[in-house]
């Protein structure tokens, strides 16, 4: 709005039609389908050529991705090959003499860093739950544009031959209020059972850091940093 620019968003996947007026009620104006059953689950070979496609086509001044799994691969790839540059985990996001000023966090967190890109179109992954959505509002109208993909899928190198489900056990890390977190500190297994018991009388959830992951001491779908989940509660201690 504040650039008095349309909003236009990019749906890739396989059967993923259906969800673009999902999309305009969350206040796109246009939106970008690419269908297709090489997109049927995430892989940078598919994935990247296509959202390429998109925005070669839309030629976006601004490109804004979720700092998500996904997100952190597809981002850099991304913007490689538009010749341009990203900001990834931005905190906020404001519009200054016609540019992207973007916040992110620096010296672990004490501190907070604005930047602009020189180069276009401007991109940034935005960190999950820094943004509050606008509520939906199914009356809006939008324009749907299909795009094929045209993707070889001889040129898909990699291949997923399994999944593993995990286990879901107490309250998401994402989703916790409060959240107790150990380290190499904690010395042991015996060590988070300890925290185990903290975070159930505060109704949260136990973190690890890499260290204590490595080692064995906790899952490592319990890791929180930068190769690991991405928290944002209440009350975080450690």
């Amino acid at each position: 709005d504040d650039l008095g620019q349309p909003v236009r968003a990019a749906l890739l996947g396989q059967g993923v039609e259906p969800l673009a007026q999902k999309l305009i009620a969350a206040g796109a104006d246009k939106v970008y389908v690419v269908d297709d059953p090489t997109l049927a689950e995430y892989q940078s070979d598919a994935f990247v050529p296509a959202a390429e496609k998109v925005c070669r086509e839309a030629n976006p001044a601004i490109v804004l991705l979720g700092q998500t799994d996904i997100g952190r691969d597809l981002a850099p790839r991304l913007a490689f090959r538009l010749e341009t540059a990203v900001a990834m985990d931005c905190l906020d996001l404001a519009i200054s003499d016609g540019r992207l000023v973007m916040t992110r966090a620096c010296y672990g967190g004490n501190a907070n860093a604005q930047h602009t890109c020189k180069t276009m179109p401007q991109m940034a992954t935005v960190r999950v739950k820094s943004q509050e959505p606008l509520a939906p509002d199914t009356s809006r109208q939008g324009e749907v544009s299909k795009v094929a993909a045209d993707i070889d899928p001889s040129t898909v190198r990699t291949k997923i031959t399994g999944r593993r489900k995990e286990e879901a056990e107490g309250i998401r890390l994402e989703d916790a209020e409060v959240i107790v977190g150990g380290g190499r500190g904690m010395g042991s297994v015996e060590g988070f059972q300890t925290l185990e018991e903290l975070a159930g009388l505060m109704k949260g959830a136990v973190g690890a850091t890499r260290a204590a992951c490595d080692m064995g001491w906790y899952p490592i779908p319990k890791q929180i940093g930068l190769t690991g989940k991405v928290v944002s509660p209440t009350l975080y201690i450690a």
